[in-house]
This record gives structure tokens, C-alpha cells and sequence, in this order.
């Protein structure tokens, strides 16, 4: 009785050892809905870096002008223009991102993703109603260099 007692806990500590790493390997695989999210999330957020990894290169360059570095610029312009630091007004954070697939072969993919934005420093002095925005976008992905990044239209979130 005693034996099969502390067979049956190895056997179960073991089979749970074998699912966190399954569950941690699949966490880290990449696909079309994170990188839909993380796009998102570094386009409201004004992670250069992010934003350059997650758009494809036929989009990333247009006219010789680098579309993340002039959408960075033109963004800094603005908080100037008003006063603040590009981190301190323009900044947005997603919450409730939700992704939703609409379509997806080997090396290509339709996702939509929703959410709700605000600012960080709007959402901790002001409690109104009207304080942040719904975003709807949907993004045309594809898989380059074994990632998946936005093509076609990735500043179609930018504000204007």
C-alpha cells in the first residue's frame, strides 16, 4: 500500500514536471496573435524597437524614409508641440487585448485585434468615463525570418 502511494505521487509530481515544460515550450512559440498584440502594444507604446521587429520589410521602408523612425519623429513633434515628453502625453497602454483570427495558412494570417486604450498617467489622476479609446484593427501578418510580423498599412492604428 505504502509502495504504490509513493508511486502514484511520483508518478503525478513527474507528469506535472512534463506539462509546465510543454506549457512553458508552447508560451514561447511565436505566433500571429502575439505578434499582433506585442505590434499593438509597442505602436501605442512607442517601442522603436519592438515596432521594427514586428513589421515586415516591404513595409518597413517606403519611399527611403523608415516608416517606425518617422512615425516616432512625428510623434515627438506633437508632444512638443504641446509641451510634454513623448512618454508623459502621446504614450497609450492596451487593456483587455483580445485577438481574433480571421484567417491563417503556413505563412500568412489575417488577425484582429480589440482592446481598450489609455494613457497610463490619465488612467491614475482621472477616473471619467471618456477616458480611453476602443481600437478595431485588423492586420494582414506574415511570417518572415521564422517571426511574424505586420505587412500592409502597420501605422494604420497611429493617431492622426
Amino acid at each position: 500500500m505504502q509502495r504504490k502511494m509513493v508511486l502514484s505521487l511520483t508518478l503525478v509530481i513527474l507528469l506535472g514536471i512534463f506539462f509546465q515544460v510543454l506549457f512553458v515550450f508552447a508560451d514561447t512559440q511565436d505566433s500571429p496573435q502575439k505578434a499582433a498584440l506585442a505590434y499593438t502594444k509597442a505602436l501605442l507604446g512607442f517601442d522603436r524597437d519592438v515596432m521594427a521587429e514586428r513589421v515586415c520589410e516591404e513595409s518597413l521602408v517606403v519611399d527611403e524614409i523608415n516608416v517606425v523612425n518617422q512615425y516616432i519623429h512625428e510623434a515627438r513633434k506633437e508632444a512638443r508641440a504641446r509641451g510634454y515628453d513623448l512618454g508623459m502625453y502621446t504614450r497609450e497602454k492596451l487593456y483587455h487585448g483580445d485577438t481574433e483570427t480571421m484567417s491563417q495558412t503556413y505563412d500568412k494570417a489575417i488577425v484582429k485585434v480589440t482592446g481598450e486604450t489609455k494613457s497610463p498617467l490619465r488612467s491614475f489622476f482621472w477616473k471619467g468615463e471618456d477616458e480611453g479609446r476602443h481600437i478595431d484593427i485588423t492586420y494582414k501578418m506574415v511570417k518572415e525570418d521564422g517571426r511574424w510580423k505586420v505587412c500592409e498599412n502597420p501605422l494604420a492604428l497611429a493617431r492622426h
